[in-house]
């Protein structure tokens, strides 16, 4: 798919990351956004970069998604890197694909070290006082709970976080065994804070590290 050039796009790297806590692999998404200008056939050039530290990752992660809208549709187009300069890089765009993922700006995964751990509860009395949090959006969560079997579809719990005042009433909607833990996966019914907010504040400190790590 050709990209039109002298437009502004938002795109993404996938960073592959091993959470120690539960042994388990996720993938951190860091979002950006450039300029892309078209150098000939499939070859093009994306610059004035935001964050513009992210220029350090694609000299090491060679591949990254451009989300381009065309006729109310949103494709992700897969692109591998050819040169990455401090100010800009230039790239092949590969393929695409429709993106269904309508929520894709609004889930974030992160590792048990990177929100803390976080208590559940149910009428006031604790199930689990060492649980994580591993996926936020402003609408659902997704915890990894190692006191298995403490919880059960349809229940509403309470998860309050051991580091911060953060409290959050989530309808279970979701259980799945996995051996030294249980996916629970749930839609949020309030919170004491504004979510938003706190998944952007958390998002920036985890990318601002992987970015030093990988740079």
């Amino acid at each position: 798919m050709d990209i039109p050039a002298g437009h502004r796009y938002s795109g993404e790297i996938s960073i592959e990351r091993y959470c120690h806590k539960f042994g388990i692999d996720l993938v951190f998404n860091l979002i950006f956004s450039g300029a892309v200008e078209s150098i000939n056939n499939n070859l093009y050039r994306i610059h004035s970069i935001n964050p513009y530290q992210i220029t350090r990752v694609f000299k090491k992660k060679k591949e990254f998604i451009l989300f381009l809208t065309k006729d109310h549709t949103v494709y992700n187009v897969r692109c591998t890197v050819k040169d990455a300069e401090n100010s800009s890089i230039t790239f092949y765009a590969e393929k695409s694909s429709v993106d269904e993922e309508k929520r894709k700006f609004h889930r974030f995964y992160f590792c048990c070290k990177d929100l803390g751990d976080f208590g559940i509860y149910k009428n006031g009395n604790e199930l689990c006082e060492n649980a994580c949090v591993y996926e936020l959006s402003r609408s659902g969560m997704g915890i990894l709970n190692p006191c298995l079997d403490s919880v059960k579809k349809g229940e509403i719990i309470t998860v309050k976080s051991k580091e911060e005042d953060l409290e959050v009433d989530m309808e279970v909607v979701h259980v799945e065994n996995k051996g030294r833990y249980d996916f629970l996966g749930g839609k949020l019914k309030s919170s004491n804070q504004n979510l938003i907010n706190y998944i952007i504040k958390k998002y920036i400190k985890v990318s601002e590290e992987i970015i030093n790590e990988l740079g």
